[in-house]
Protein backbone atom coordinates (compact mmCIF):
# COMPACT_ATOMS: atom_id res chain seq x y z
CA UNK A 1 0.00 0.00 0.00
CA UNK A 2 1.16 3.52 -0.65
CA UNK A 3 1.73 5.06 2.78
CA UNK A 4 -0.52 8.08 2.28
CA UNK A 5 -3.13 6.70 -0.14
CA UNK A 6 -6.66 8.07 0.14
CA UNK A 7 -9.95 6.96 -1.42
CA UNK A 8 -12.67 9.59 -1.84
CA UNK A 9 -16.33 8.66 -2.22
CA UNK A 10 -19.40 10.87 -2.42
CA UNK A 11 -19.82 11.02 1.36
CA UNK A 12 -16.67 9.72 3.04
CA UNK A 13 -12.92 9.90 2.72
CA UNK A 14 -10.79 6.84 3.44
CA UNK A 15 -7.46 8.15 4.65
CA UNK A 16 -4.44 6.98 6.63
CA UNK A 17 -4.76 7.14 10.38
CA UNK A 18 -3.26 10.19 12.09
CA UNK A 19 -1.77 10.56 15.57
CA UNK A 20 -4.68 12.85 16.49
CA UNK A 21 -7.29 10.15 15.77
CA UNK A 22 -6.93 8.65 19.26
CA UNK A 23 -9.90 10.43 20.87
CA UNK A 24 -12.21 9.53 17.95
CA UNK A 25 -11.14 5.89 18.16
CA UNK A 26 -11.81 5.86 21.91
CA UNK A 27 -15.18 7.54 21.43
CA UNK A 28 -16.29 4.98 18.85
CA UNK A 29 -14.91 1.92 20.62
CA UNK A 30 -16.10 2.95 24.09
CA UNK A 31 -19.61 2.13 22.87
CA UNK A 32 -20.36 -1.47 23.81
CA UNK A 33 -22.80 -1.77 20.89
CA UNK A 34 -19.86 -1.18 18.53
CA UNK A 35 -17.12 -3.12 20.31
CA UNK A 36 -19.19 -6.22 21.10
CA UNK A 37 -19.16 -7.17 17.42
CA UNK A 38 -15.37 -6.87 16.97
CA UNK A 39 -13.04 -9.81 17.49
CA UNK A 40 -9.78 -8.07 18.37
CA UNK A 41 -10.87 -5.04 20.40
CA UNK A 42 -11.07 -4.95 24.21
CA UNK A 43 -13.90 -3.31 26.10
CA UNK A 44 -13.73 -0.81 27.61
CA UNK A 45 -11.26 0.82 25.21
CA UNK A 46 -8.79 3.36 26.61
CA UNK A 47 -6.85 6.25 25.13
CA UNK A 48 -3.62 4.40 25.96
CA UNK A 49 -4.82 1.48 23.82
CA UNK A 50 -5.72 3.84 20.98
CA UNK A 51 -2.33 5.54 21.13
CA UNK A 52 -0.51 2.18 21.15
CA UNK A 53 -2.58 1.07 18.14
CA UNK A 54 -1.84 4.31 16.26
CA UNK A 55 1.89 4.03 16.99
CA UNK A 56 1.92 0.39 15.87
CA UNK A 57 0.00 1.17 12.69
CA UNK A 58 2.29 4.10 11.84
CA UNK A 59 5.42 1.96 12.39
CA UNK A 60 4.03 -0.93 10.31
CA UNK A 61 2.66 1.16 7.45
CA UNK A 62 5.81 1.24 5.29
CA UNK A 63 6.45 -2.52 5.56
CA UNK A 64 3.02 -4.06 6.11
CA UNK A 65 0.56 -5.31 3.54
CA UNK A 66 -2.25 -4.46 5.97
CA UNK A 67 -4.27 -1.47 4.83
CA UNK A 68 -5.90 0.57 7.59
CA UNK A 69 -8.02 3.61 6.81
CA UNK A 70 -9.88 6.12 8.91
CA UNK A 71 -13.39 6.75 7.62
CA UNK A 72 -13.62 10.53 7.67
CA UNK A 73 -16.51 13.00 7.37
CA UNK A 74 -14.85 16.14 8.67
CA UNK A 75 -13.37 13.94 11.40
CA UNK A 76 -12.85 10.25 11.96
CA UNK A 77 -16.13 8.32 12.33
CA UNK A 78 -14.86 4.76 11.95
CA UNK A 79 -12.18 2.49 10.59
CA UNK A 80 -11.92 0.01 7.74
CA UNK A 81 -9.05 -2.35 7.02
CA UNK A 82 -7.75 -5.23 4.99
CA UNK A 83 -5.40 -7.57 6.82
CA UNK A 84 -3.47 -10.70 5.94
CA UNK A 85 -1.35 -10.13 2.88
CA UNK A 86 -1.82 -12.32 -0.12
CA UNK A 87 -4.53 -13.11 -2.61
CA UNK A 88 -7.29 -13.41 0.04
CA UNK A 89 -7.21 -10.39 2.36
CA UNK A 90 -9.68 -10.07 5.24
CA UNK A 91 -12.01 -7.07 5.42
CA UNK A 92 -12.85 -5.61 8.83
CA UNK A 93 -14.54 -2.40 9.90
CA UNK A 94 -16.39 -0.45 12.55
CA UNK A 95 -18.42 2.76 12.57
CA UNK A 96 -19.33 5.00 15.50
CA UNK A 97 -22.96 4.33 16.39
CA UNK A 98 -24.13 7.91 15.84
CA UNK A 99 -23.32 7.40 12.14
CA UNK A 100 -25.20 4.11 11.68
CA UNK A 101 -28.09 4.12 9.23
CA UNK A 102 -26.56 6.59 6.77
CA UNK A 103 -24.90 3.97 4.52
CA UNK A 104 -21.45 5.44 5.19
CA UNK A 105 -20.03 2.00 5.92
CA UNK A 106 -21.62 0.53 2.81
CA UNK A 107 -20.04 3.30 0.78
CA UNK A 108 -16.63 2.93 2.44
CA UNK A 109 -16.63 -0.85 2.06
CA UNK A 110 -17.71 -0.67 -1.59
CA UNK A 111 -14.89 1.77 -2.35
CA UNK A 112 -12.25 -0.34 -0.60
CA UNK A 113 -13.50 -3.53 -2.27
CA UNK A 114 -13.34 -1.87 -5.68
CA UNK A 115 -9.86 -0.54 -4.98
CA UNK A 116 -8.71 -3.95 -3.74
CA UNK A 117 -9.88 -5.79 -6.84
CA UNK A 118 -7.85 -3.34 -8.95
CA UNK A 119 -4.94 -5.56 -7.88
CA UNK A 120 -4.98 -8.50 -10.33
CA UNK A 121 -3.45 -10.82 -7.71
CA UNK A 122 -6.49 -10.62 -5.43
CA UNK A 123 -8.61 -13.77 -5.77
CA UNK A 124 -11.20 -12.98 -3.12
CA UNK A 125 -11.87 -10.80 -0.11
CA UNK A 126 -12.83 -12.64 3.05
CA UNK A 127 -14.83 -11.26 5.95
CA UNK A 128 -17.53 -12.34 8.34
CA UNK A 129 -19.62 -11.39 11.33
CA UNK A 130 -20.44 -12.73 14.74
CA UNK A 131 -23.88 -14.32 14.73
CA UNK A 132 -26.51 -11.68 15.46
CA UNK A 133 -24.70 -8.82 13.72
CA UNK A 134 -27.34 -8.44 11.03
CA UNK A 135 -26.37 -4.86 10.09
CA UNK A 136 -22.85 -5.86 9.18
CA UNK A 137 -23.98 -8.99 7.38
CA UNK A 138 -26.40 -6.87 5.33
CA UNK A 139 -23.55 -4.58 4.26
CA UNK A 140 -21.54 -7.57 3.09
CA UNK A 141 -24.49 -9.13 1.24
CA UNK A 142 -25.19 -5.84 -0.57
CA UNK A 143 -21.60 -5.95 -1.82
CA UNK A 144 -22.01 -9.52 -3.05
CA UNK A 145 -20.31 -11.39 -0.21
CA UNK A 146 -21.65 -14.90 0.24
CA UNK A 147 -21.75 -17.06 3.35
CA UNK A 148 -19.07 -19.72 2.93
CA UNK A 149 -19.15 -21.35 6.34
CA UNK A 150 -19.33 -21.01 10.07
CA UNK A 151 -16.59 -20.99 12.64
CA UNK A 152 -15.87 -20.14 16.24
CA UNK A 153 -13.83 -17.00 16.90
CA UNK A 154 -12.69 -15.41 20.11
CA UNK A 155 -14.28 -12.09 21.03
CA UNK A 156 -11.84 -10.09 23.14
CA UNK A 157 -14.46 -7.62 24.42
CA UNK A 158 -16.69 -10.41 25.71
CA UNK A 159 -13.81 -12.67 26.71
CA UNK A 160 -15.26 -15.79 25.12
CA UNK A 161 -15.59 -17.74 21.89
CA UNK A 162 -18.61 -16.97 19.73
CA UNK A 163 -20.27 -18.39 16.64
CA UNK A 164 -19.04 -16.61 13.52
CA UNK A 165 -20.49 -16.46 10.00
CA UNK A 166 -17.66 -16.57 7.45
CA UNK A 167 -18.16 -14.68 4.17
CA UNK A 168 -16.22 -14.09 0.98
CA UNK A 169 -16.50 -12.13 -2.25
CA UNK A 170 -14.63 -13.61 -5.19
CA UNK A 171 -13.16 -11.50 -7.96
CA UNK A 172 -15.44 -13.26 -10.47
CA UNK A 173 -18.59 -12.56 -8.45
CA UNK A 174 -17.58 -8.94 -7.86
CA UNK A 175 -17.24 -8.25 -11.57
CA UNK A 176 -20.28 -10.36 -12.45
CA UNK A 177 -22.44 -8.20 -10.16
CA UNK A 178 -21.08 -5.02 -11.75
CA UNK A 179 -22.30 -5.98 -15.24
Amino acid sequence: MLPEKTIQTANVLLRPLRPGDGPAIVSGLSDYEVTRWLARVPYPYSLDEALRFLAWERAQRPVSAEQVYAIDRGGMIGLISLRDAGPRPVLGYWLAREHWGNRYMSEAAAALVEDTFDDPDIIEIQSGVFEGNERSLAIQKRLGFEIIGRSIQHNLALGRDLAHIDTALTRARHYELKT
